[in-house]
């Protein structure tokens, strides 16, 4: 709706002299006019207005509907001109006719609109600049938003003005200070209901128009402009808060959809549009929390969707902390006990955050409470939270991680709640598997039996729970080096995954376990608020829990399924083959329909990256051991390009960087990588007993190895180094519960040169050693390495049978070994063996291929 000079709100119609109205017919007014031709049609959309903010001034805001009271300063509207406005000539007669008088209280105006203004005080508003000339401009929204009745038409019309045709329709005001659309209509009303009056309506003759009783200034004459009757409305409230939670919730919603092409492209422009969106959703749910209005319910859902986006994607603990504090009491208030567990929980995860040591003693308090209550739902998820703590705080197997997992166990045994008993036990198993405890084995196994035990029934009939048990079997067998079992483990691994890979059980997105719990008859504590932890269902409820993707577990198995087949040499290569399909696995762009923060796609895009690292490794290390030292290069290349970020593939990395440079003769770097303070066995004594740090001495192990090996070379050669580090490996390798460990120190004793040097009957005994110890573990490239030992130090320049065959187990062991510079040093000590026994023929055919398969390996070695 357009109007020309409007007159402000607030101000009177026509000239005020001291609060009173002279009696003058009013002249020149004439009604609303539409543009001949055209329909008229209320105006739909968004106005434009004459300053920036989409509310006509600086600073306003809608409080519950009212708008706030305002100076009575003159406001100044920037309108354009009317299509069919008087000519100027008749607008310079109105100026004439009718000056307007000035006084220090108001200015009168005139509007060309045959609309009554009630008593309105204007606010106070900024004109727009001359330079700006908008197409379409709108009174100030303010004003509309209070239901100010128009004008009622004049009854008589100046005679120097020809008269003009009436308004077919009552004038339609639409103000909007939202996307939701208002009119103010007043269609077929009565007189005393409707703020427009029809034009035909007259006062009775001799009767006095009314005077309002609010505004001593708006008295009429007799004979003057016939008065409305109006009264006052309650103003259009426009209710923000709906848009404002839907606002938010799409920029949650996109963001999350988008989070999983962010973690792994983490390009700059996709992570700042990610927080643009997020910071509009907070400021959103941060302008909602502060209204007046909340319902409780609503107000507590707020806080608790509000602290858990500043917990996930911000590092604003502190503020979500208040809010959780706020929503809380709220809910203890109105007894809104569902709403009150989620926000605790969230509340112990904020706080394990920031003070790990208070979160554990905080949520031992929520645990008891929920058990005097008898909350068993939230007992649940409260020690399934805890274990996470344990889990995070790199104490797994700590003894009151195990007592917490057991108590779940108990708990669910005694509800005959299976499925939670199983992964209760599994998880047990899990914490044994990372100690290295003496009865490790034999506490993996128990938990192993406990849960197999009911593995067959069909109220358990989970794949995640199916897939976690065959994979905690397997690992176990890989630990204890039992490898005719783990072939046997594999291929029922093998043929679950195969089960598994259509099934509508178990989809490509899915990253959730949901363990179904028996319903309770107590208090309400479970709804669609708390889905995100206790899920309501038809017959039973569930406890939501995270678990592995699909994908990531079949790439999982394939990592397993390489290590499996190191043992057999029938297909050298064929674990890197495996390696090489997780890691495609891990890369292949899956449909994400799932919404998810930005650190958990973080978390989980860093994990692939570790087991796509890890797997870079092994394949580096096999294809070492087959001397491929260009393909060694690409698997550091392509680490090099991931960044592994945890210290364990870190260390590991150097360890692989370290053998490519002592494989390629580069003797002088690989003997620096190996006197890295990273690789320090002194350093390693007496660390704690976990599986990574075992790990790490391992290497440390390995490194010192190699680097007496470096040593035997003449210009490398340093006594008193190798001697001490023989000292240091004695009391680590001799009792080391992993046979490789021991097998590879027996091999560097028996193979070495020391000053002192070793009796026979000692070298005999590290043969015998190493030789039983690669049999145990059927590692052929062990194996290869001591029968050539044993014919280099037993049956040198020796004539008989015996080293002739010898020298043809330890030939054929490094063919079988598939190592070319192994297989190289067998021929030519088969060569030599042949001509011991006078059979230079043979001896010939081997000393050519020994040759040959030194010139290859060398050649292999330029890179």
């Amino acid at each position: 709706m357009i109007y020309r000079e409007t007159m402000p709100p607030g101000q009177a119609h026509g000239q005020a002299y001291n609060g009173q109205q002279p009696n003058r017919p009013i002249q020149n007014a004439q009604p609303f006019q539409h543009i001949q031709g055209q329909p008229r049609q209320p105006q739909i959309g968004y106005p434009q207005y004459a300053n920036a903010n989409s509310n006509g001034l600086n600073g306003y805001a809608v409080n519950g509907g009212v708008a706030p009271a305002y100076q009575p300063h003159q406001a100044q509207y920037s309108q354009p001109a009317y299509p069919q406005q008087p000519p100027p000539q008749q607008q310079q007669q109105q100026q004439q006719q009718y000056p307007r008088q000035q006084q220090p209280q108001a200015t009168a105006y005139y509007s060309n609109n045959a609309a009554h203004l009630t008593n309105y005080t204007a606010p106070i508003s900024h004109a727009r600049p001359a330079d700006i000339t908008p197409p379409l401009e709108f009174v100030n929204p303010s004003f509309l938003q209070n239901n100010v009745p128009p004008r009622p038409p004049v009854q008589a019309q100046p005679k120097a003005q020809p008269q003009t045709q009436p308004s077919p329709a009552p004038v339609k005001v639409e103000a909007s200070m939202s996307p939701q659309l208002q009119q103010i209509t007043s269609a077929k009303a009565s007189p005393r209901n409707s703020p427009i009056l029809s034009e035909n309506r007259t006062l009775p003759a001799g009767s006095a128009p009314r005077t309002s009783a609010k505004d001593p200034r708006r008295q009429a004459s007799a004979g003057g402009i016939t008065k409305s009757p109006v009264l006052s409305q309650s103003p259009a409230h426009v209710e923000t808060l709906p848009i404002l939670l839907s606002v938010a919730e799409d920029c949650f919603s996109q963001a999350g959809l988008a989070a999983h092409g962010v973690a792994k492209s983490l390009s700059r422009p996709e992570v700042e549009q990610h927080h643009k969106l997020v910071a509009t959703g907070l400021g959103c749910l941060e302008l909602a929390l502060k209204s007046s209005k909340l319902p409780p319910r609503l107000e507590a859902r707020l806080c608790l969707r509000y602290a858990s986006i500043l917990t996930e994607e911000t590092t604003n603990l502190m503020e979500a902390e208040t809010a959780l504090s706020r929503g809380i009491a709220v809910c203890e208030k109105h007894r809104l006990l569902d709403l009150k567990y989620s926000s605790v929980f969230l509340l112990m995860k904020t706080l394990f955050q920031r003070n790990q040591k208070a979160a554990f003693k905080s949520i031992d308090g929520h645990i008891n409470e929920c058990t005097t209550f008898k909350v068993t739902h939230w007992i649940y998820a409260f020690r399934f939270l805890k274990a996470s703590f344990h889990l995070q705080a790199g104490s797994p197997a700590d003894i009151h991680a195990v007592e917490n997992l057991k108590k779940i166990a108990f708990m669910a045994h005694s509800r005959d709640e299976k499925a939670i008993f199983v992964l209760a036990t599994l998880l047990e198993g899990l914490a044994h598997l990372s100690t290295m405890k003496d009865d490790w084995a034999t506490r993996v196994q128990t938990c192993i039996a406990q849960a197999s035990k009911l593995q067959l029934d069909e109220t358990i009939n989970l794949p995640q729970l199916d897939i976690l048990l065959l994979l905690l079997d397997l690992a176990c067998s890989l630990r204890q080096k039992s490898h005719v079992v783990s072939f046997q483990k594999l291929s029922i691994l093998q043929k679950r995954l195969d089960e598994l890979r259509d099934s509508a059980e178990w989809t490509p997105n899915s990253n959730e376990i949901l363990l179904p719990i028996w319903r309770s008859h107590g208090p309400a504590t479970i709804s669609k608020d708390t889905s995100a932890i206790l899920r309501p269902g038809e017959a039973v409820d569930y406890l939501v829990l995270s678990a592995l993707g699909k994908q990531e577990t079949y790439a999982l198995a394939f990592v397993f399924n390489g290590i499996v087949a190191l043992t057999k040499a029938t297909t050298p290569g064929k674990s890197s083959s495996l390696w090489s399909e997780a890691v495609r696995i891990l890369q292949d762009n899956k449909a994400i329909t799932t919404s998810q923060s930005l650190p958990e796609a973080l978390k989980n895009s860093d994990w692939a990256k570790e087991l796509a690292c890890y797997s870079h490794v092994l394949i580096g290390l096999q294809s070492a051991t087959l001397c491929d030292w260009a393909k060694v290069k690409s698997c550091l290349q392509a680490i090099q390009e991931i960044q592994p970020s945890s210290e364990f593939l870190e260390m590991i990395t150097l360890y692989l960087t370290g053998v490519f440079h002592q494989g390629t003769a580069n003797l002088s770097e690989a003997l620096g990588i190996w006197k890295d303070e990273r690789f320090d066995l002194e350093r390693k004594i007496g660390a704690k007993n976990h599986v990574s740090t075992v790990v790490q001495t391992e290497l440390s192990i390995l490194s010192a190895l190699n680097q007496i090996w470096i040593m035997q070379e003449p210009a490398y050669q340093n006594d008193v180094e190798t001697g001490r580090l023989v000292d240091q490996l004695r009391p680590l390798c001799e009792d080391n519960p992993d046979s490789e460990i021991r097998t590879a120190y027996h091999l560097v004793l028996a193979s070495c040169n020391f000053n002192p040097p070793f009796s026979i009957n000692q070298i005999k005994s590290h043969i015998q050693h190493s030789l039983a110890g690669a049999q145990q573990t059927s590692n052929t490239q062990c194996l290869s390495i001591a029968l050539n030992t044993m014919r280099c130090r037993l049956f040198e320049n020796v004539v008989g049978e015996q080293a002739l065959k010898s020298a043809r187990a330890g030939s054929a062991q490094a063919k079988k070994s598939g190592n070319i510079l192994w297989m190289s040093v067998a021929e030519g000590m088969l060569a030599q063996s042949y001509e011991m026994q006078g059979a230079l023929a043979d001896a010939q055919l081997s000393r050519e291929m020994a040759i040959k398969l030194a010139n290859e390996a060398r050649s292999k070695t330029s890179v």
